[in-house]
C-alpha cells in the first residue's frame, strides 16, 4: 500500500498537477508574494478608535451634560452656558456635570472601535475594487468614497451606541433617574422593553450620520492641506456640529423622556416617535438650540480623538 502512494505522488508531481488543489500555478504564479493582509491593520485602527473615542468623549463629558440640560429644560434654554453651570453645580453638585459617565465611556467604546475599523475596511476595500476596474479612485474619486465608507461605517457603530446614548441622556436629563449605569438600563428594560433601548436610533443615525461624514471625510479633506491633526479636526468637529444639530435636537427631546419640562413643556417620549417631536417644534431655531456649548464640544472632541488616533494606529501598510 505504502509503495502504491508514493507512485501516485511521484506521478502526480510528474505531471505538475497539484493533489486536491486543481491546476498547478505557472512558476511566475507560484512564486509571486503574497499580498499582505489588511486585518491586523484594520483591528490596529479599531483599537485606537476605541481609546481615542472613549478619552475624547469622556473628557468632554461636562460640556456634554450641559449641552444635553440646555436641550430638554425650558428653564435653562435661554441661558449662557457659564450661568447653566453655576446653577447646575449650586443645585445639586459638582458631580452632576459627570452624570452617565459610565455610560458615556462605554458607548463611545464600541463606537469608535466599529466607527474606525470599519471605515477604514470600507475605504481600503472600495479603492481596490476601483483599481481592479482600472479607476484611478485614490485621485479622482476620493472624496465620494471617504463619505460612503464614513456613512457606512457609522450605521453600524450607531446600533452599538443606541442603547449607551439612550441610558446617558436619561441619566442627565433627570439626575433622580437611577443611582448607576446598570440600574439606569434595568429601570428602561422593566418600564418599556429592551427595544425601548434602541428608540432613538432614527434620532442618533440622523446625528450621527452626517456628523461622522462631516467629521471623517472633513478631516481627510482638511488634512491634505492641513498637517497638524489638532487644527484639522477643530475645523472638522466645527463643521460636524453644524450639520449635526438639528439631529441632536431630536435625539435629546426623545430620549430624554424622564425630564419635566421642555422647549414645549411636552414630553415628547409618550408618543415615541420622530415624527411627534418634529411635530412640536414651533420654531426651526429650536433646532439649533445649545449649538455653541455643542460645537465648543465637539470641537475639542474631534482635535484630541484625531491626535490620539494618528498616534496609535499603524503606521507601516504595504497594502491598500
Amino acid at each position: 500500500m505504502k509503495t502504491r502512494i508514493r507512485c501516485l505522488l511521484a506521478a502526480l508531481i510528474a505531471t505538475n498537477v497539484a493533489p486536491m488543489r486543481g491546476p498547478a500555478l505557472s512558476p511566475s504564479v507560484a512564486l509571486a508574494p503574497r499580498r499582505r493582509k489588511v486585518k491586523p491593520y484594520v483591528l490596529g485602527c479599531a483599537a485606537a478608535g476605541a481609546l481615542s473615542t472613549c478619552v475624547s468623549h469622556t473628557l468632554t463629558l461636562p460640556l456634554d451634560v450641559l449641552k444635553t440640560r440646555i436641550q430638554s429644560d425650558a428653564a435653562l434654554a435661554g441661558m449662557s452656558l457659564a450661568a447653566v453651570c453655576r446653577r447646575i453645580v449650586a443645585a445639586e453638585g459638582p458631580r452632576a456635570l459627570l452624570a452617565g459617565f459610565t455610560a458615556n465611556g462605554c458607548g463611545y467604546f464600541m463606537q469608535g472601535a466599529i466607527k474606525f475599523g470599519l471605515y477604514e475596511a470600507c475605504k481600503r476595500r472600495i479603492f481596490r475594487e476601483l483599481e481592479a476596474r482600472g479607476v484611478d479612485g485614490r485621485t479622482r474619486h476620493r472624496v465620494p468614497v471617504w463619505v460612503a465608507s464614513s456613512a457606512c461605517a457609522e450605521v453600524v457603530a450607531c446600533l452599538a451606541l443606541c442603547p449607551m446614548e439612550a441610558t446617558k441622556i436619561r441619566l442627565v436629563t433627570d439626575p433622580l433617574y437611577a443611582s448607576s449605569t446598570l440600574g439606569a438600563l434595568r429601570r428602561v428594560i422593566s418600564e418599556n422593553g429592551v427595544t425601548s433601548l434602541w428608540q432613538g436610533v432614527a434620532p442618533i443615525l440622523v446625528r450621527q450620520v452626517p456628523y461622522t461624514v462631516a467629521k471623517l471625510a472633513g478631516y481627510e479633506v482638511i488634512s491634505q492641506h492641513l498637517r497638524n491633526p489638532l487644527a484639522a479636526g477643530v475645523l472638522a468637529g466645527s463643521a460636524a456640529a453644524v450639520v449635526s444639530q438639528p439631529g441632536d435636537v431630536v435625539l435629546a427631546r426623545l430620549c430624554g423622556g424622564s425630564a419635566q419640562a421642555r422647549l414645549t413643556g411636552v414630553c415628547a417620549l409618550e408618543d415615541a416617535s420622530v415624527g411627534a417631536v418634529l411635530s412640536s417644534i414651533t420654531n426651526p431655531a429650536q433646532l439649533f438650540v445649545g449649538l455653541y456649548p455643542r460645537a465648543c464640544m465637539c470641537a475639542l472632541v474631534c482635535a484630541s480623538q484625531f491626535f490620539l488616533y494618528e498616534a496609535l494606529r499603524p503606521k507601516v501598510v504595504t497594502s491598500s
